[in-house]
């Protein structure tokens, strides 16, 4: 079975107009639309099959079928597509073993695939500090910017990011963040920037408590511990959905997917063990789960 979702879009103060555009919302300052998710905090709506107007949370919680009989209580992953028109917060995510302490969470590893980027975009991934003391006292002069590692970045890049690396999503920027299904953000630095006349919250201490040190590993390749993570080019041939289901983001054309019409931008899933086949060559990002 394909299951679509209809995105959610989230505004932020780093948001721009292309997501409502690419998706038609009359919304300004989008900075994502959730995709795929099952999160508590949002789950987005089913448009389509037997389940429409079900959120994907109550699928997962009340058809495992669908997921292959999938044991653990929460669905594990989130698909997001970001669109940064202004630099996003100097940020870190905890790993399983802290969140689950302190936040009933899971952690956040997290990758991206780099969809649309300015001529002179980068992204900043990684610090340059060899102990804790030598980072905070750069968080507290206000010269943590000199400590952070910056690369340039196109059309079609990938990074992974694992829990405890330092990163942010720079302006001119859109992307495709696959990660665990956790919202958990610990800022260290928002370039004092104003959100309705008051400066955002910083979290230092728990970003202390969990940020790598030292960090001189940039990931270009991924880290299948959680999910797997491929960009491919669709043909005709019929494939079978992974136990715990195929999960699609369309990065490029349009056509169909068994009697469904897709179209670039498009978030699905394909059911466990289900057949299916693409009607044309498309561009794909195609997740599975493995934890």
């Amino acid at each position: 079975m394909i299951i679509k979702f209809e995105p959610i879009p989230l505004k932020k103060v780093w948001g721009g107009d292309k997501l409502s555009k690419t998706y038609g919302f009359s919304l300004s300052n989008i900075g994502e639309v959730w995709g795929i998710s099952a999160h508590k905090l949002h789950s987005n709506k089913i448009i389509n099959s037997d389940y429409r107007g079900m959120t994907f949370r109550e699928l997962f919680k009340s058809h495992r079928e669908c997921f292959g009989h999938y044991s653990k209580e929460e669905f594990p992953l989130l698909f997001k597509v970001i669109d940064a028109s202004g630099d996003l917060s100097v940020q870190v995510h905890p790993d399983d073993e802290y969140a689950s302490t302190y936040e009933d969470s899971y952690g956040k590893d997290e990758c991206w695939y780099i969809l649309a980027a300015g001529k002179d975009s980068r992204i900043q991934i990684g610090h340059k500090a060899k102990s804790k003391t030598e980072l905070h006292n750069s968080i507290l002069n206000n010269k943590v910017e000199k400590m952070l590692k910056y690369y340039k970045i196109k059309a079609g890049d990938y990074f992974y990011i694992p829990s405890g690396k330092v990163h942010a999503i720079c302006k001119n920027t859109t992307l495709l963040e696959v990660s665990q299904s956790s919202d958990i953000t610990y800022r260290l630095y928002d370039y004092n920037r104003l959100d309705n006349g008051s400066l955002r919250p910083l979290h230092i201490d728990k970003s202390l408590d969990v940020i790598t040190i030292p960090d001189n590993d940039l990931k270009l390749k991924h880290d299948y511990k959680y999910f797997s993570f491929n960009v491919i080019y669709t043909t005709s041939e019929t494939t079978t959905a992974d136990l715990h289901g195929d999960y699609i983001y369309v990065i490029e054309g349009n056509g169909m997917i068994n009697n469904e019409k897709i179209k670039k931008g498009d978030f699905l899933m394909v059911t466990s063990l289900s057949h299916y086949a693409f009607d044309s060559q498309l561009k794909i990002a195609l997740i599975r789960i493995n934890n």
